[in-house]
Formats: structure tokens, C-alpha cells, sequence
């Protein structure tokens, strides 16, 4: 799965990000307070997304590049 997650304070990105980072799950910051996650594991996600109180901004079964035909 891949994630674009959106924290509603700084502070709470920041600690999103660093468990994320923790939980082995390669965060990717993308800008003010959205950062983006491709995993497998959707219970760690789940699990940042209710303790930090994160909005999902995308959720897809892979992540986008911009390649079109």
C-alpha cells in the first residue's frame, strides 16, 4: 500500500514521521506537513494514522511515478 499522510500540526508530523522512521516503514517528507509511506504493513500505518490523528490524503495499492503512455 502507499500512503500520502497529512499531520495537523508540525509537531505531530514530526513525531509521525520519527515512528515511522522507528517502525522501519521509509517515510518520505513531501511538503508542510505531508509525507508519504509505501509499506505492506497496514497495521503500523493504521496505528499512526489514529495516534497522531493523520488525514489520508492518498491510498492506493501502489505508489504513483507520473509515467503516462
Amino acid at each position: 500500500m502507499y500512503y500520502q499522510l497529512q499531520a495537523p500540526t508540525t509537531a505531530a508530523l514530526k513525531a509521525a514521521y520519527w515512528e515511522a522512521e522507528f517502525a522501519g516503514l521509509d517515510p518520505t517528507w513531501i511538503k508542510s506537513n505531508v509525507f508519504e509511506i509505501g509499506t505492506g504493513n497496514i497495521e503500523k500505518v493504521s496505528s499512526l494514522i489514529s495516534k497522531y490523528k493523520l488525514d489520508i490524503l492518498v491510498e492506493t495499492d501502489y505508489e504513483p511515478i507520473g509515467y503516462r503512455r
